[in-house]
């Protein structure tokens, strides 16, 4: 075949003597690798030179140029989703899924080597390979982050994962959202080996490939049957309220989870082709909601902060979660029922409510305190006095919003209002309408919630 090996193709392919193609993920214009339009439009030339030229080959090899395989999705592409252009990212998402589906099912064996970490769509390349060999290094990490961004894996990580370990053990991995390193990936069997060094992991993918020249994934044989059964299995029915009412109680109230597990459960019932189509709708309505917006944002506020502002943002944090908790308590004093209050502020987005650090029992109301509060409002309490608290210290110290953000996250605050900056900005009606709310708050419940000079 012929090698593709343009200043601007973001993969690389040559072929050897030996009939086996190595594809070489290296963006030109990028520190790290990802599923950006440089990539699309190369990966889709590659294959399709691949296809080409089938009959002279044996199989195909992946690896990167760079410390890391693959970092999965655009997220500077995704934050700008919209809802208008639904059917275009649909297009978009489908053709990445469309090629990756055309290596599985080539007819020749394809090895990923993993040379260096492959998360989110890095990881979903991967699985689309027949063979997954990682490199053994301490800083190599696999996982599928995206519900921690408010997203789902989207290039057929719900798919794959289920058919290769079942619906348990893929929601596991998805949920969290966590990495993990290669030993847990292997122990998983997400990936199959782990060699000392890319050498040895070339050698190993080469070797395999001679002894596997007609492989097949097992979702392609006829009579396939999902590990531990699927959505309509008894045992995995019967298991379903558990998951759903953990994933509520781990996400603070966020759509990403519900989706993930929807889209698992749902692609369980169907073929794989189908179950991709069921992945990428759920995908692209969620990469619309605020929650992904403002994860997206948060992601990216952690990679601006410097070292010099650790000290204040310890500040924004410790101010963070004094405030909340002050504000719970003094919604028991007023007469607050405890659980209530811990529901309002687990409604709000805080994982783990706020008062498990609190003997409640000490808490006795005041009747010179006593409010009869609305939940709604217990909910914005939850959120505005932290975020005020934020402000304040931001104004005193003069933080950039980044810092605030990433040090309320730190907190506690919930990630899916991207930080206490951004909700004071972005909270309906924006600032002025954040004003307006703090001030109905402030009259009810006391000065504290009086909003800072430059909000009104």
């Amino acid at each position: 075949m012929t090698a593709t090996t343009g200043s601007t193709s973001a993969v690389v392919t040559r072929a050897d003597a030996d009939g086996i193609a190595t594809l070489t993920l290296d963006d030109p214009k990028a520190p790290v690798n990802v599923m950006n339009d440089a990539y699309i439009e190369s990966m889709h030339a590659v294959i399709d030179g691949i296809e080409r030229d089938r009959d002279t080959l044996r199989g195909v090899i992946i690896t990167s140029a760079k410390r890391s395989f693959c970092a999965g999705g655009d997220l500077a592409l995704l934050r700008q989703a919209d809802a208008t252009r639904a059917d275009e990212e649909t297009a978009r998402l489908d053709a990445i899924k469309h090629d990756l589906r055309r290596f599985e099912t080539l007819g020749l064996p394809v090895v990923a080597v993993l040379n260096g970490s492959a998360l989110g769509g890095g990881l979903e390349l991967a699985l689309a390979c027949h063979r997954r060999i990682a490199v053994d290094d301490p800083r190599l990490r696999v996982g599928l982050p995206e519900v921690g961004l408010g997203l789902l894996p989207g290039a057929g990580g719900t798919v794959r994962l289920t058919r290769m370990i079942g619906i348990e053990a893929a929601l596991r991995v998805i949920l969290p959202a966590e990495t993990m390193d290669a030993a847990a990936a292997l122990t998983l069997e997400i990936i199959d080996q782990i060699v000392t060094d890319v050498d040895a992991a070339t050698a190993s993918a080469r070797d395999w490939i001679s002894s596997h020249p007609n492989v097949v994934k097992p979702w392609d044989k006829r009579g396939f049957r999902i590990p531990g059964g699927n959505g309509s299995d008894p045992r995995i029915a019967d298991t379903l309220p558990g998951w759903i009412a953990t994933a509520h109680a781990q996400a603070g109230n966020l759509p990403a989870p519900r989706a993930a597990m929807a889209a698992v459960v749902e692609g369980s019932l169907v073929d794989a082709d189908t179950a991709s189509q069921i992945e990428s709708r759920y995908f692209v309505h969620l990469s619309h909601t605020e929650e992904a917006r403002n994860l997206i944002d948060a992601f990216f506020d952690r990679q601006r902060v410097s070292d010099e502002s650790e000290d204040a943002r310890a500040d924004v944090s410790a101010v963070v979660d004094e405030a909340v908790l002050a504000e719970a308590i003094a919604a028991v004093r007023a007469g607050a029922d405890p659980d209530v209050v811990d529901r309002a502020a687990r409604c709000a987005g805080w994982r783990d409510g706020v008062l498990k650090r609190v003997d409640t029992r000490a808490l006795e109301p005041s009747e010179s305190d006593w409010v009869d509060a609305p939940f709604a409002d217990l909910v914005d309490r939850m959120l505005f006095a932290p975020a005020l608290a934020a402000s304040r210290v931001q104004a005193a110290e003069a933080l950039g919003d980044a810092e605030v953000n990433v040090a309320s996250i730190d907190a506690g605050f919930p990630a899916a209002t991207g930080g206490a900056a951004r909700f004071c900005q972005e909270y309906s009606g924006g600032a002025e309408g954040f004003a307006t709310r703090a001030a109905v708050l402030a009259a009810t419940y006391g000065p504290r919630f009086a909003p800072m000079p430059s909000a009104t």
